[in-house]
Order: structure tokens, then sequence, then C-alpha cells
């Protein structure tokens, strides 16, 4: 047995195993997939490359008005990809410092699949470890919240978007928060005809509304139709061309069709997988651990365990 066990190698992983081992306690990290998580791997690294990439295009258009005569800039999304590789590479390399790891005496395991409690201090995995510690380190990230409507399977989140393997001609990006709004700047710039679709009644809600009112008439001059309280959801469907969206208000129903949907409404726990329940760890709707107002843990009692599917 060890002392401690951290889930998940993104950020919050690596720095809670550093800070362990660094403390003196003999520390394990576990990670699903490659060391660096979703953080460099499929969302902020990625995520800005490729909007880096589309803020050069814009200013290369903009270049004639200062009396530089270029060509019209043509992406080539292939190289881009390979650029966006080389850049997570360099993060994972650089930044996490995977070296400290072994420096300091962590033993790390990559691509172990997903891990799940046996007990509330066992672990096994996918790959077929079994792991015991004194104290477990949840940092299992995220994922993209599913929608529970006909057809969503015909759908595609953020994370499929960056690993295209070329620019969709014409996409619907359903979702208005940072994700879905960077989502359709970022492809409005490559070249795609983008309509942006927000259940609620303004875009990037987290934030004032000047700022929303304004993102959204620079999106609109950019050409991306911006379809604020569009109502809700009642299917996705398969089209010759792509994929189509039926949606209703009220009494009205209508239909958005393009080469592409991606959805981007929400954020859940990457928890499903890890059996808390066998922890006695309660999870809320979301999946997120559920603690006090002093953010101790709430586990469950031993007859909801005794009771519970999951246990």
């Amino acid at each position: 047995m060890v002392d401690v066990i951290i889930i998940g190698a993104g950020p919050a992983g690596v720095f809670a195993a550093r800070r362990a081992a660094e403390l003196g306690a003999k520390t394990t990290l576990i990670t699903r997939d490659e060391f660096g998580g979703m953080g460099a791997t499929d969302g902020p690294v990625p995520v800005r490359t490729l909007a880096h990439a589309a803020r050069l295009i814009r200013e290369a258009r903009q270049l004639s008005q200062y009396g530089i005569a270029v060509s019209e800039p043509v992406l080539e999304y292939p190289r881009l990809l390979a650029r966006v590789r080389e850049v997570v590479a360099d993060v994972r390399t650089l930044s996490l410092r995977r070296e400290d790891m072994d420096r300091l005496g962590v033993t790390v395991y990559e691509k172990a699949g997903t891990a799940r409690f046996v007990d509330p201090h066992t672990i096994e995995t996918e790959s077929g470890l079994r792991l015991q510690a004194d104290k477990i380190i949840l940092c299992a990230g995220g994922m993209s919240r599913r929608l529970s409507v006909p057809g969503f399977e015909l759908t595609a989140t953020h994370s499929d978007a960056w690993s295209a393997t070329a620019v969709p001609p014409s996409m619907l990006v359903i979702g208005g928060g940072a994700t879905g709004v960077q989502l359709a700047s970022i492809f409005n710039a490559f070249g795609s005809e983008v309509q942006l679709f927000q259940a609620g009644p303004r875009i990037l809600p987290t934030e004032d509304e000047d700022v929303s009112a304004a993102v959204a008439a620079a999106f609109r001059r950019a050409g991306i139709a911006v379809r604020e309280g569009f109502g809700a959801i009642e299917s996705f469907e398969k089209k010759p061309s792509g994929v189509r969206m039926v949606f209703s208000k009220g009494n009205r129903r209508d239909v958005a069709e393009a080469a592409a949907a991606f959805v981007a409404v929400g954020w859940v726990a990457d928890s499903a997988g890890l059996n808390l329940a066998r922890a006695g760890v309660e999870t809320d709707a979301r999946g997120y651990v559920r603690v006090d107002s002093r953010c101790g843990l709430l586990r469950r009692t031993s007859t909801q365990r005794a009771t519970s599917p999951a246990a």
C-alpha cells in the first residue's frame, strides 16, 4: 500500500502528485490516457493554438487597409493540426515536467484505462492494475454534457472539432458559452458558414450583458448567424448533406441544416466509471463529488451503500 494515489494526470493531478511527494508521501499517479490530461491534449492548449491561427488569418485579411498587398490567406488544415500536435507535445514535455515525477519518486501509470473503486482504499484499472492507498485524490476532470434527444449520436463535441481532418463547409454550434463561442469564432475565420444557437437570452451568459451584446454584434458582422433564445431541440436527423436539427419555441417549429453539428452545452464530471459508491462517496446530478459547507466530503450511509445499485 502506498500513501497517496492520484487519479488523473492533468495539471491538477500533476500538482497534487508533486506536492504529496515533496511532503514525503509515497505517491502513485494514474492516468486513463496520456500524461497531461484534457488540458494539454483536448482543452486549452489545442484551443489556443487554433485560436492563434484564426487570429493570424483575420489580421492577414486586414493588411490591405495598411497598404500591404498580399494574396488571400489559404488555410492548410492538416498542417495546422500538425502544429497543434507539436505544441501539445511541447507543453507536455516542458510545462507539466514529467521529469519532476521521476525526480521525486512518483510512480506513474499512463494509459491505464478507467480506474474504479473496489473499496475506499482500493482501485482497479482497465489495464489490470490493482492498487491500494491510505488516501486517494480525484483529479479526473470533466467532459462535454450529452443531450437526451433523438439523434444526438449524429452530433460531435469540441473534442471532435479539434481532431477533424478538414474544415466543414458549414456547421451548427449548439451552446453559446465560452466553448461554443470559441468554436464559432475559430471556424468562422477558417471559412465555415457558422450558425450559433443559444437556448438562453444571450450568448456568454456568465459575462456582463454589454460584453455578450458586443460579441454577438461582432459575430453577426463577421457572418455568423447568432440565434439566441431559439427554444428547445426536438431531434437531430441525418441528411445527405450532413445534419438537420429540429427545434421549436412555443407553437413554432423550425429546422437548421449544416455539414456538421457540434454541441457545447456544458460540462459534467468524468466520474461515472469510477464507481464512487464503493468508496461511499456521494455525487450530484452532474457527477461532481458532494461536499458540505466546509468542503468536507459527504459520504453515503451504510444503508445507502447497501441499497445502491452501484454498490
